[in-house]
């Protein structure tokens, strides 16, 4: 039987019965971070700028657990640049992702009068990224996820016209 054709389920729970000083010397905070895949959530509205009276963002994540054990969000924090202007972001609630689990991370954030304004009349000319900062906690250790800049990111854009102010 071809290697390809074992389920990678199966080989991960074999893994999970070698001695702890085995696993954390293998799975070093590095590899483990590899293991924990982040982007924009490919469908549907996956980011929305409502940049009405009271403005607002919504982006929707996903999380790809490809380790053999059970990670825990622990706490996250993301930059989103939109406009000119950067808004904090952060995930503080806890959430168990399965081995091979696909999360859904949700993040939301009011968007200060200033910043809406000036995203109303810079939000075509500037690009849109992310990029931010989870932490793991897993039964082999803890870890830190750095997520790099993504860009490419295409908001959906609402009420730019309210603002009277652009």
């Amino acid at each position: 039987m071809a290697i390809e054709t074992i389920p990678i389920q199966g080989v991960w729970r074999l893994l999970r019965w070698l001695p702890g000083f085995l696993l954390r010397r293998y799975f070093t905070r590095e590899r483990l971070a590899q293991l924990i895949y982040v982007d924009i959530r490919p469908r549907h509205d996956s980011a929305v700028v409502d940049l009405g009276q009271t403005a607002s963002f919504t982006l929707y994540l996903q999380a790809i657990n490809l380790s053999p054990f059970s990670v825990e969000l622990d706490r996250a924090s993301f930059r989103f640049w939109f406009g000119g202007a950067t808004l904090d972001a952060l995930i503080l609630k806890k959430q168990i992702i399965a081995p091979g689990e696909i999360a859904t991370l949700y993040l939301s954030g009011a968007i200060p009068d200033g910043h809406a304004n000036q995203m109303t009349r810079l939000h075509k000319d500037n690009p849109v990224a992310l990029d931010g900062n989870i932490e793991f906690n897993c039964s082999v250790r803890s870890f830190a996820k750095t997520v790099g800049h993504l860009d490419g990111i295409n908001p959906k854009v609402y009420n730019a016209h309210v603002r009277t102010d652009a």
